[in-house]
């Protein structure tokens, strides 16, 4: 116990002991005291003047137990369930699978009865190294967490958590996506002499699929995206200035764009009049048909372009075409590859390449801004340079596309 200051000071006043020598403990600290003194009458005063202030100083207050923030926010279950019901309304069908797949996957290893509100970082961040653990790829797991964090974004809005939890959590740098590349993790264009085969009329009639001969033909001469081509309406064909045109656009509820830069008006190469697209037009009218693909369903989970996708990949497969790297893929999207490598050696500017095939300028204001969008006329010098017909068999395949045959 330490020792009273007023006791020590009257045992000096009485003659009791010259020397002070006191072991007690510090009150502030809880740690050990020792004051020990010569017995000069200067020191002495000095050494209980200490004392009194240290034992006349404040004692720090006790801490308290430290109570944590009450967790908030709805169950992950009940935040997946909602934002199904509300937000996934106006996605595509393949882009809510895609996010339903990787909204389960984060529910299923952080428990779905979880407070949305109590989920961190840290946390999130096991369940990303839980995915590339077993096996998926870094791209993979970043899509994964987009999708996620679209989530997060909605109960943001909501005021049912602060911040984003998941939102940037796996980032691919650029070296990394230079090494994918260099590795063969990409589309590959297809060689002259896999087009020669893919084109020639002998194995062309082979398929019997319609959407897969035309929708082959259209990528080559237009390099639109597969699923630009399949959702193709009739009345998107029209002539502006005497110029047979293709209009990408979303105008009916079954059609998508994948950017503002995908809506435009392509110029009919003069090799797809001579092969008789404009002819099928007409005739598919006079059938009472909307679509250029009236067969083929635009509902699928995976896309507009689903069935033309797998109808082309399957043909190409029953030829041998395989790709050349490992890594590599082969489809459809080959033939937007090979469109715009083909104009890449002509003489037309980026700029209507760019317009051409429906890709971004990026953050040009120039373009953005101030130009306006290319007329079919001023495009016509993207389809001069796709050269096709030095090798493609033009009259062997108009026989064989003519609607007179059926088809």
């Amino acid at each position: 116990m330490p020792p009273n200051i007023d006791d020590v000071v009257a045992l000096m006043e009485g003659g009791g002991g010259k020397r002070l020598d006191i072991k007690t403990v510090d009150p502030r600290t809880n740690l050990p005291l020792h004051l020990k003194t010569n017995g000069s009458d200067g020191d002495n005063a000095a050494g209980l003047e200490a004392l009194r202030i240290i034992f006349a100083s404040p004692l720090p207050a006790t801490p308290g137990p430290v109570v944590s923030a009450p967790v908030t926010g709805p169950s992950l279950k009940v935040a997946i369930k909602t934002y199904g019901e509300t937000e996934a309304l106006g996605l595509k069908a393949d882009t809510w699978d895609a996010r339903r797949r990787a909204l389960q996957s984060f529910s299923d290893y952080l428990d779905e009865q979880t407070p949305v509100g109590g989920i961190t970082r840290a946390r999130a961040s096991e369940w990303t190294d839980a995915l590339l653990r077993d096996g998926k790829s870094k791209q993979t797991v970043r899509n994964y967490t987009t999708h996620v964090a679209a989530l997060f974004d909605s109960l943001a809005q909501k005021g049912q958590v602060e911040g984003n939890p998941v939102a940037g959590l796996v980032k691919i740098k650029t070296r990394e996506k230079k090494a994918r590349r260099a590795l063969g993790h990409r589309w590959e264009p297809f060689d002259l002499a896999d087009l020669q085969q893919i084109y020639h009329p002998a194995n062309m009639r082979k398929t019997r699929m319609d959407h897969v001969r035309w929708g082959a033909l259209v990528g080559l001469y237009t390099g639109a995206r597969v699923g630009e081509v399949a959702q193709l309406y009739l009345r998107d064909f029209l002539e502006i200035g005497g110029i047979a045109c293709m209009k990408i656009c979303a105008d009916s509820d079954e059609q998508r764009v994948k950017s503002e830069a995908s809506h435009r008006l392509v110029p009919l190469h003069p090799d797809l009049l001579r092969l008789g697209l404009m002819e099928r037009v007409e005739w598919l009218r006079g059938q009472g048909e909307k679509r250029l693909f009236p067969g083929v369903r635009l509902d699928g989970k995976a896309g507009v372009g689903n069935a033309l996708s797998k109808g082309f990949s399957y043909y190409i497969s029953q030829l041998g075409i395989k790709p050349q790297r490992d890594a590599g893929r082969v489809g459809f999207h080959g033939l937007r590859k090979n469109v715009i490598q083909m104009i890449q050696g002509s003489e037309v500017s980026e700029e209507r390449r760019r317009a051409f095939v429906g890709h971004e300028g990026g953050e040009d204001v120039h373009k953005t801004n101030y130009m306006r969008p290319w007329t079919p006329a001023e495009l016509t010098a993207v389809t001069d340079g796709l050269k096709w017909s030095e090798w493609l068999d033009v009259e062997g395949l108009r026989g064989l596309l003519s609607p007179r045959n059926g088809i």
